[in-house]
């Protein structure tokens, strides 16, 4: 209403600007005189001209007319085509970042070039994305030609499978042919080289995969993009809109329980019409309370609390994840529609371009339950390692146009999501006859049913007889049933093939396309028209004329085709005393009137009852023959069925496509004839050449000429016949895909046509009103046969269209909202990656991380009443004993303060004393922890055990008042069920629990007591073995002692035995004493230092334990155990002290460590590259810090100080390669991690609403919170990571030998050790 408001008081502004640009198209026009009279290379050398104005000030807009003027003569040149103003027209329009709306037929390749060759003078890159591979490098070779002229090159991006998983990609070489068209003038290189190229042609995915899979790498060179300056998008409505949802999703397999999505569907497969409730409109089955209990009935256990249902356990939530996709699988997504099984999988069917989508698959888990569904096998849901959105990738452009057939109906989207603006371009005949001179005038005229029609005729001609088309767009033919639909459209298809009218027949899906093929079968079409002939002679043989009544009689044959058989009809025509059989001559010339055909079609029309009607079917099964479907669909009498014509990229040609083999044989003749270069000859001056040589000139290639006149012929043929005639079978919900099936007639001025059938069955008329419709012709008992024609029920049609499509818009608006969230953080984290790889030196950016992580862990460790053993436990982790260059040991914390307390001198008794103190600080934690254990234990077991005797309580309550006559064993089932433990009665107690159940409470009880006790007692006992390190193997069967004494027993239990494990280790006779003998004796501790201490305390916790025999290699299987920990003394020794004071003690500790490894990898990085070097250049730009000169300099004239510094340099810049590594590794795993948990954020967050709670608010919310702690988890994996890369030891101690960096790996931990550490353990990926 406002547009239209503001045309009636500013006039159109879609025509202004088209008047705007249109004084622009002039100018080019003005400079193409001048172009014209340029040779090739100085043609070709107004590229640099131009690129050398642009470093100089000038602006894109200001060269735009001589830079078209350009392209516009390299295109004359090298294709023998010329940009019409029009084409200019669209490329300004790509060139200010708007969607130029072109016509099908109207040359957008061509147009693109204009704007692509004026961006890419600014050297930084444009892209011209494509629906599809083969597009892509048609595209890029054809129009490669202007850009090749032209001084610039052209990289082409092909799906991974072909290009070793996205590493290789394209250039465009002319030079280099070849037999196969996917290698034809296409040499592989590197991706980042068809990237630097000057034009990249490629898929929406392939440039989002690389732009996620350039976020992944570890390595700066390895990034393939340079950025996001200018893109161009291609059917631009099919991948900003259709396709505007869809993830780009990098990912690997995750553990998962695949049997749930088994038994779900089993399940589901069970539930009665009663049970759930279908919303076809947003895709959701939605279980009833009936439905509820009756799958809580099947399972075996609830599935939530009715009176809360947001109150749901994490077990309940897992199950209802898995119900509510095997519902929707089952309910909601058909096969043959949504999706097809091919090779065993289960392969989606996009829903609007009906293509195949292999290797896509539903997320949330609705691909697994499709796939239980179907019986094929579950794959395993994946982790997510990079994603993104084609609508959010697209976003990130600094400019972006696009160009299609139809983008008006979704201007508002475009413009509020993407700030495009959409202008739509005339076409070349509107634009010519809209001109003041122009030599073409649009006339309105009258078919022979009534129709108005619209053609072009020449302004002088008098007669003006037609000489271009419009498409006449006929109304909607609106049937009762599907089946009276689907025998109007296979009448239609029947009478333009017996003419030989070309037509093109679009469905909504795969399943509709098969269905529709079957109705050209040979059969069907026989049975269609035997019926019509019955039909006919019940209205002769009555005297009745056909007033679009419904008559009782004929009711029988308004069933499915399928239902109709031969006898049935002979029945059925025997007292009309008419024969069945369509072809004697009365029946055909009957079906002649009813097709309204003259006789000359009578053999054409016995070919078909023979034979069907011969057909294409192009749909998701049949994507790889897409091209040669669509060349043959415009060809005499050809019959396409195309699931959906939305993005195909492909023109449909009257006369069907000339086959290449054909016209290189015809440029053969005429070159054999005399003309000089007849490849650049265009097919019709071809035609006129080859017409006026003799037939004997033709030679061998006699058939291929004769083809190729047949083909001009036949053309010919089809224009007079009408052109293609478009076929729609459904409305869909958007009105651009139908406008999109209808431009596929009329291409160029050809003439064509376009009819819709509908009926009331379909499914967009059945959501918007069908019914009340189907109501009204019923009770006008109006016949199958006949359609409601009116333009007004088209328009409530398009209507209902308006309202989906503005439906389907709020969504992805809505949607849109929540990515934003998800958007900031990518761009946050990506961020921090490039700043990673940019940045020269990370070692203050490590040291804050440093700095911050234990500002955060100290304060509350210190505060801790267990004392601060956990935080020594992560500083043991982090910062483990690092191996010098030189042999020596750096300390880790722990062992920096142990150290304190030896003496070198007296190191034997100094040790034995600190492993003795040791041992009994670990007994002194581990007997307090028990002690703490069974404290905590007690509330739990009463609280369980009350609980179960309440159940007892109401249940022996409920058999006393209990009526019905119960077997006893199925009572004490029921009752074991309910407490969730066994409960054993002998057979008296049995017959009591039938007659006098209150007599059994104290029995039944007793029992629960014990069990539970037992239970707790047990977990208890278990976890005293596994502070032991051991296995116990006791005497006696704590399990039966009640609690207090099991309790109380434990404790006594664990004293003796951590009494008896220090007398065993350190007593007078213990294994340390030993031990410590032998290491004190040993050569290299004669030293006495300090590493030689750190050897030996490092060495004394371990022992090596067999665990098994290897018969294969007669070996045994042994495994090191730690016997004690130096943590819980350590942390004693920092008893009183202050959280300031450690905290800075730590950070210098720390500091130090990293000057250590510093100093060690410079060692190991000068001996590496001393044992070959000639002169100081060849270290690499360390040797810069000596401000020498590099090649001159050898390594003998350095002086020690010198040396140093270099040793230093080295050492700093291979720590911060480390660093970097760290870094990036850290940035990836726990983005991966985040990935999925804000995923499951998502998708839990609609719960909200229970609670009155905006989800989106509560989202944005929780997603802030998450995404600062993995901010927080990124610093502590850096930091629990950062010491870990050192030289082997092997290595570090031979200096002349090269050293290679690994990830030093801690020793085995127990899962005890884990716990105090507070690391997280991640399965390995």
């Amino acid at each position: 209403m406002l547009s239209k408001f503001i045309r009636l008081i500013g006039g159109d502004p879609n025509k202004k600007e088209i008047e705007r640009l249109t004084a622009i198209a002039e100018q080019v026009n003005a400079f193409e005189p001048q172009f014209e009279s340029l040779s090739d290379d100085a043609l070709r050398a107004k590229t640099a001209e131009f690129r050398a104005r642009l470093a100089d000030g000038e602006l894109l807009d200001e060269i735009l007319p001589e830079a078209f003027a350009a392209v516009r003569e390299a295109s004359k040149r090298t294709l023998g085509l010329r940009h019409y103003d029009v084409q200019m027209i669209g490329g300004m329009v790509l060139h200010s970042g708007k969607i130029a709306e072109m016509r099908t037929g109207e040359g957008k390749t061509l147009v693109a070039t204009l704007p692509v060759y004026l961006n890419a003078l600014e050297g930084k890159g444009v892209h011209l994305i494509t629906v599809n591979d083969y597009l892509a490098r048609r595209d890029a070779r054809w129009m490669g030609q202007i850009y090749d002229f032209l001084g610039m090159k052209v990289g082409v991006l092909q799906m991974a499978a072909v290009t070793e998983n996205g590493k290789k990609a394209f250039v465009v070489d002319f030079s280099k042919e070849s037999p196969r068209e996917d290698q034809d003038r296409l040499r592989q290189v590197d991706r980042a080289e068809a990237y630097a190229a000057d034009i990249t042609y490629g898929t929406n995915a392939e440039f989002g995969f690389d732009y996620l899979r350039d976020n992944m790498v570890y390595r700066l060179e390895n990034k393939v993009q340079r950025g996001h300056h200018f893109a161009i998008v291609d059917e631009v409505d099919n991948v900003l809109i259709d396709e505007a949802r869809t993830p780009l999703i990098i990912s690997g397999p995750a553990q998962g329980d695949l049997e749930w999505y088994g038994r779900m569907s089993l399940i589901v497969r069970q539930l009665a019409p009663e049970d759930y409730e279908i919303d076809e409109k947003d895709r959701n089955a939605i279980l009833t309370e009936v439905g509820t209990a009756h799958v809580e009935q099947l399972l075996g256990q609830p599935l939530r609390d009715p009176e809360r249902p947001e109150d749901i356990t994490p077990e309940q939530a897992r199950l209802l994840g898995y119900l509510e996709q095997a519902m929707r699988a089952q309910f909601l997504f058909k096969r043959n529609k949504d999706y097809i099984v091919q090779g065993g999988k289960v392969v989606i069917v996009d829903e609007f371009t009906g293509r195949l989508m292999p290797g896509r698959r539903w997320s949330d888990g609705l691909h697994q339950a499709v796939e239980a569904k179907e019986g094929v096998k579950v794959e395993p849901e994946n982790i997510t390692y990079a994603t993104i959105t084609l609508q959010n990738y697209f976003r990130m452009y600094k400019k972006l146009a696009g160009m299609t057939g139809t983008a008006l109906t979704e201007a508002e989207e475009f413009s509020k999501i993407y700030k495009l603006d959409v202008l739509p371009i005339p076409t070349n005949l509107e634009y010519q006859s809209a001109r003041a001179d122009a030599p073409l005038v649009e006339v309105k005229d009258r078919d022979q049913d009534g129709y108005q029609v619209v053609y072009f005729s020449r302004s002088d001609d008098k007669e003006k007889k037609p000489l271009f088309w419009r498409r006449t767009d006929y109304p909607d033919l609106v049937y009762r049933t599907v089946e009276a639909k689907l025998r109007a459209i296979a009448f239609d298809i029947l009478r333009n093939h017996i003419i030989g009218r070309p037509v093109l027949v679009g469905t909504t899906s795969v399943d509709n396309s098969e269905k529709l093929s079957g109705r050209l079968r040979a059969e069907t079409v026989r049975r269609l028209l035997q019926v019509q002939l019955m039909r006919r002679a019940w209205f002769e043989g009555n005297k009745k004329e056909e007033d679009g009544r419904l008559y009782k009689e004929l009711e029988p044959l308004y069933r499915s085709l399928d239902e109709i058989d031969p006898g049935f009809l002979r029945q059925f025509a025997k007292p009309l005393n008419a024969s069945i059989n369509p072809e004697e001559p009365a029946n055909l010339a009957k079906l002649l009137d009813i097709l309204h055909l003259d006789e000359e079609h009578t053999a054409r029309l016995k070919a078909v009852i023979q034979a069907g009607i011969p057909h294409s079917v192009l749909n998701a099964r049949k994507h790889t023959e897409e091209s040669q479907i669509i060349a043959g669909a415009g060809a005499f009498g050809a019959v396409t069925i195309a699931t959906n014509m939305a993005g195909r990229g492909v023109d449909i040609k009257l006369g069907g496509e000339i086959a290449e083999e054909v016209t290189i044989a015809v440029s053969r003749v005429l070159k054999r004839a005399g003309h000089e270069d007849p490849y650049d000859m265009r097919p019709e001056e071809q035609r006129q050449a080859l017409l006026k040589l003799p037939a004997a000139d033709f030679g061998i290639y006699e058939a291929e000429v004769r083809m190729f006149l047949q083909y001009f012929d036949d053309m010919e043929q089809v224009r007079k016949l009408g052109g293609l005639h478009v076929v729609g079978s459904e409305r869909h919900e958007a009105r651009r895909i139908d406008n999109q099936l209808r431009g596929r007639a009329a291409r160029q001025g050809d003439p064509g046509s376009s009819r819709f059938y509908l009926s009331l069955e379909d499914d967009l008329m059945r959501l918007f009103g069908g019914q009340q419709v189907n109501d009204v012709m019923q009770r006008f008992k109006l016949d199958d046969d006949l359609p409601l024609e009116n333009r007004i029920v088209s328009g409530i049609i398009e209507g209902s269209q308006h309202r989906v499509e503005g439906s389907n818009f709020d969504v992805r608006k809505h949607l849109l909202e929540y990515d934003d969230v998800l958007n900031a953080q990518r761009a946050r984290i990506y961020g921090q990656r490039d700043r990673v790889f940019s940045k020269e030196n990370l070692h203050e950016d490590v040291l804050e991380f440093l700095k911050t992580e234990t500002e955060l862990r100290i304060p509350p460790a210190m505060k801790d009443e267990q004392g601060p053993w956990k935080l020594l436990a992560w500083l043991e982790q982090i910062q483990p004993t690092i191996l010098m260059m030189d042999g020596e040991l750096f300390p880790s914390y722990t062992f920096r303060l142990l150290l304190d307390e030896l003496d070198p001198q007296n190191l034997q008794e100094t040790t034995l004393s600190l492993v003795r103190r040791a041992l009994q600080a670990e007994h002194e934690h581990h007997l307090r922890a028990i002690q703490a254990g069974i404290e905590a234990a007690e509330p739990a077991l009463e609280a369980q055990i009350e609980e179960r005797e309440s159940l007892v309580d109401t249940f022996l309550e409920g058999l006393a008042d209990a009526e019905e006559q119960r077997r006893p064993q199925e009572i004490l089932d029921e009752l074991s069920a309910l407490v969730h433990l066994p409960i054993r009665l002998n057979n008296e107690q049995l017959r009591a629990l039938l007659n006098a159940p209150a007599s059994l409470e104290e029995t039944i009880k007793d029992q629960i007591v014990a069990q539970i006790s037992a239970v707790a007692i047990t977990r208890q006992v278990a976890g005293l073995a596994m502070r032991l390190g051991e296995p116990l193997t006791l005497k006696e069967d704590l399990s039966r002692l009640e609690w207090a004494d099991a309790s109380r027993r434990i404790n006594e239990l664990a004293a003796e035995l951590f009494a008896k494990r220090y007398e065993s280790l350190a007593g007078e006779k213990g294994q340390l004493i030993r031990e410590l003998e032998i290491l004190l004796a040993r050569p290299d501790a004669q030293k006495r230092d300090e590493s030689t201490a750190i050897r030996i305390l490092n060495t004394l916790p371990l022992v090596r334990r067999q665990i098994g025999f290897d018969n294969k290699t007669h070996r045994a299987q042994t495994q090191d155990y730690i016997r004690f920990h130096y943590s819980y003394l350590a942390a004693q020794l920092l008893d009183g002290r202050d959280a300031n004071w450690v905290q800075a003690d730590v950070l210098e500790h720390l500091e130090n460590a990293l000057e250590s490894l510093e100093e060690t990898w410079g060692a190991v990085q000068f001996a590496q590259r001393a044992q070959n070097a000639a002169s100081l250049a060849d270290f690499g730009p360390a040797a810069g810090i000596l401000e020498l000169d590099l090649q001159a300099t050898s390594l003998a004239a350095l002086s020690e100080e010198q040396l140093g510094a270099l040793k230093k340099e080295l050492g700093a810049r291979h720590l911060t390669e480390i660093f970097r590594s760290v870094l990036l590794k850290a940035i990836s795993e726990q983005w991966v991690d985040y990935l999925t948990r804000v995923e499951a954020l998502r998708v839990s967050i609609g719960l909200e609403a229970y609670g009155q709670r905006d989800p989106l608010v509560q989202y944005k919310t929780k997603a802030s919170e998450m995404f600062q702690n993995l901010l927080r988890d990124i610093r502590s994996a850096v930091v629990s990571n950062m010491f870990l890369y050192r030289p082997r030891p092997a290595v570090a101690q031979a200096s002349e030998a090269p050293v290679e960096a690994v990830a030093a790996k801690p020793k085995a931990e127990t899962e005890e050790q884990a716990a105090k550490s507070g690391r997280k353990r991640h399965k390995k990926r």
